[in-house]
């Protein structure tokens, strides 16, 4: 049973591993760009740190997705993941507009292929989800009140009033 949430991590860190070393290869201009315009940025420069970045956001998104459809229907919880979706195909093309037509398309091949690999990420996750079962949270069953003869006797003079 736990073996495949090994194998969706398994498939993500190597997933993170590879964008984190692709987006450490940016370009000279980048590298410069990063070093003294965008300091916030400059955790890209090291592929550990990318890999560790990339890594932490599908791993909540995995516990996310894992949470809402242990505690939801699968009615809701589709709504969830295919909002998800959406929210992965906008950024994938924000991503696609960004390395296109902004400074970012200086940036070398390598790196961009780093970006589209995260989505791609994300993408294996929210799918991944969708044929993945996942234990429903155990519903707790209401106090029962025992039923005595006094009970059963008052209840039957009500009915007979």
């Amino acid at each position: 049973m736990k073996n495949k949430w090994i194998i969706l991590t398994l498939m993500q860190a190597v997933i993170s591993l590879v964008a984190g070393i692709l987006l450490s290869k940016m370009s000279l201009i980048g590298r410069v760009g990063v070093a003294t315009f965008y300091t916030e940025y400059g955790f890209l420069k090291h592929w550990y740190k990318g890999f560790a970045a990339v890594f932490i956001v599908q791993l909540l998104l995995i516990a996310v997705l894992w949470i809402v459809k242990r505690i939801t229907t699968y009615k809701n919880f589709s709504i969830v993941n295919l909002a998800f979706i959406i929210l992965g195909l906008l950024g994938l093309f924000y991503t696609y507009y960004d390395f296109t037509s902004t400074s970012h398309k200086y940036m070398n091949s390598q790196f961009h292929t780093g970006g589209y690999l995260f989505w791609a990420g994300w993408f294996v996750t929210c799918i991944y989800f969708f044929f993945a079962r996942v234990k429903p949270k155990p519903v707790v069953p209401a106090t029962e009140i025992p039923v005595t003869e006094d009970a059963i006797a008052n209840n039957n003079d009500n009915l007979k009033t």
